[in-house]
């Protein structure tokens, strides 16, 4: 199993590393250190005190800007060892198994510039007995087998709620958590962020104006006035309504997708809600703005390394997951600064608000007809889908970056 280490730094002008008596006899033909594409020459000394320690000369920690006090990786290839940060993503399956392989093979060649060891693992690659992980690591351009310990900061790309859920799941989530920090813990319930952000005076104008366990009095008044959307209050989006009074008649399409119509509101309820609109929620339905026809929305992407930042920017078709390149949407550059300006100072607040250590969030920003800016929804793990369009290709060097350089705020 390979072993992490702790670094300890003392001050020298040389470039000297100090090494547990064991691990001596291993390094000792060493004469180069590399880390991430920086490399420089070193010589290797041996010390009889603890045996997860290295003692790196402050030169070297200056040259390589090394945190002192965090766990390392040691890997040799002939004369160079390389002082690699152990960084942990965990997901459902293995990389070659996911529909993300390739953004995993581009994150792990990522993290290898910047002087990490990415090993992949699942709930079911933990052992509570040794403390330790069976994962995989990006390689000589394949997927090796390694067994190490537990990273001491880890990205949680578990893929939806229902696997989240999962009793072993947990359980593994739980044991991780005693040592480690996860960042991303846990989907978001929409409804709970929606509650925090409703009682938050500064941020909660730019929700719809929400009602919970709507009464059927209350859903005609509103539709008296305007169109409405209801929705599932359990995370669920196959069960999407929207109302619109044309005429007599009350239209309603199901999931984006059928249109309906209904005599009145008490004809639909019978059909779908006989039992009454208890675990639904009511909102006003926003007109959004439309780009060759199709209503659409912003999706926009912040990650978390000193500041916040927003890293992605797209339009997204309203219904499907079509991408609009941002260029094509004709939006001005006023409401793209807002919109950026207003992500940010969600992105602080929401930090704060919610639970766990967060590093990243996804925002659906709609801005209907008038201009006006409207939240829709804020993801945990946001999707990488994006990655595969041609126009964002190329972003996700810097985006895997951030989520690295994140990491360190931890080491």
């Amino acid at each position: 199993m390979r072993q992490t280490f702790l670094i300890i730094a003392y001050p020298n002008d040389k470039n000297r590393m100090i090494v547990p008596t064991k691990v001596y006899y291993h390094l000792k033909q060493i004469s180069m250190l590399q880390h991430g594409l920086q490399n420089i020459p070193c010589d290797i000394l041996s010390h009889h005190n603890k045996t997860n320690t290295i003692y790196l000369s402050s030169s070297i920690m200056k040259q390589f800007h090394l945190i002192n006090h965090a766990p390392i990786l040691l890997n040799t290839d002939t004369n160079t060892c390389h002082i690699n940060y152990l960084f942990g993503v965990f997901s459902h399956c293995s990389p070659q198994q996911s529909s993300y392989q390739r953004l995993y093979q581009e994150m792990a060649r990522v993290g290898h510039t910047l002087g990490f060891e990415t090993v992949f693992f699942s709930y079911h690659d933990v052992h509570f007995q040794t403390n330790s992980l069976t994962g995989v690591v990006w390689q000589e351009q394949e997927w090796k087998t390694v067994e190490t310990d537990i990273p001491p900061v880890i990205y949680n790309r578990i893929p939806n709620r229902k696997i989240e859920s999962h009793k072993k799941v947990q359980k593994i989530k739980q044991y991780l958590t005693t040592n480690s920090i996860i960042f991303n813990p846990d989907f978001f319930n929409k409804w709970q962020v929606y509650d925090n952000i409703m009682n938050h005076e500064r941020i909660n104008y730019l929700l719809p104006d929400t009602t919970f366990h709507p009464s059927i009095q209350t859903i005609q008044h509103k539709l008296s006035q305007h169109p409405v959307t209801l929705m599932p209050l359990k995370d669920d989006d196959s069960n999407h309504f929207y109302l619109e009074e044309v005429g007599d008649l009350l239209f309603v399409t199901h999931n984006h997708n059928s249109r309906q119509y209904y005599q009145d509101l008490e004809q639909f309820k019978q059909v779908f809600f006989p039992n009454g609109f208890r675990q639904y929620v009511l909102q006003d339905a926003i007109d959004l703005l439309q780009h060759q026809g199709d209503s659409f929305y912003l999706r926009v992407h912040t990650n978390k390394t000193k500041q916040w930042q927003v890293t992605l920017l797209y339009g997204r078709k309203n219904t499907g997951n079509e991408i609009f390149d941002l260029d094509t949407l004709n939006l001005g550059r006023n409401t793209i600064k807002k919109v950026k300006e207003l992500v940010i100072v969600l992105s602080k607040l929401l930090e704060n608000m919610l639970p766990g250590t967060i590093g990243e969030l996804g925002f659906d920003i709609g801005i209907d007809r008038e201009r006006r800016l409207w939240l829709i929804e804020v993801q945990a793990k946001p999707s990488w889908q994006v990655f595969y369009h041609p126009a964002h290709v190329a972003k996700t060097q810097a985006y895997f970056t951030s989520l690295f350089e994140f990491s360190l705020n931890f080491e």
